[in-house]
């Protein structure tokens, strides 16, 4: 009997080590995504049809991808529309380390730009989803907000790429330019492919679609 039950207790002992080495939360996120993002926000993200992809095995994503026509899919923004032609929008994935599960992120979307910036991945096999606290300059304005990225790796793009940027602070909004805090948008790749681009798309090569970057107010 008394050896029956040191084998239970290894049994359950190991099942408690395999947990506690896991590298997501039972959402499938990283404990370092849900501090980042409050529950309320991410429900606002799933509830207009973001995708998320959780896991703690997602592809190598290194490289840089274009989005366009960039399409506004949902939105809690007062006075939006469904349909509205973003600036394209390039995104650059590097230094990606799946032993911690961060990534670091470079972006241009029309006047909107970021380089550098932190962020999280998740995924499993091709899918994946990355996470990111955007610090943005719009016309001089500054504003913080959450990127999240999803989407199916293939070797050459990106397929079905969904885009969720909601605003967490835009300094009093003092522009009049950026959307209000708590407010968001989906917004997504429409013609289903983000394909591998050599460089960085910038506002100034004309390839663009609309003035306004993801994080505007429409006018």
């Amino acid at each position: 009997m008394a050896m029956f039950l040191t084998v239970v207790m290894l049994t359950a002992g190991c099942k408690k080590d395999k947990e506690k080495d896991s590298k997501v939360d039972d959402n499938g996120l990283t404990a370092q995504i849900n501090n980042l993002i409050p529950d309320s926000i991410l429900t606002k993200m799933v509830n207009l049809g973001m995708t998320i992809n959780g896991g703690e095995t997602p592809p190598a994503l290194n490289g840089a991808y274009l989005a366009s026509p960039f399409i506004l899919k949902a939105s809690n923004v007062p006075n939006d529309y469904v349909g509205y032609a973003f600036a394209d929008y390039t995104v650059t994935f590097y230094d990606q380390n799946n032993d911690d599960l961060t990534i670091k992120v470079d972006y241009v979307n029309g006047p909107e730009s970021g380089s550098g910036l932190g962020g999280f991945v998740v995924g499993s096999d091709s899918k994946f989803t990355v996470f990111a606290e955007v610090n943005s300059e719009y016309y001089g304005y500054t504003a913080k907000m959450v990127h999240v990225v999803s989407g199916t790796l293939t070797g050459t793009s990106i397929q079905n790429l969904y885009f969720a940027n909601f605003m967490l602070d835009n300094n009093g909004n003092l522009g009049g330019l950026w959307i209000a805090n708590g407010e968001g948008r989906v917004i997504y790749d429409s013609d289903g492919s983000s394909p591998k681009v050599n460089a960085m798309k910038s506002a100034a090569s004309g390839e663009v679609t609309a003035s306004f970057g993801a994080a505007a107010k429409l006018r």
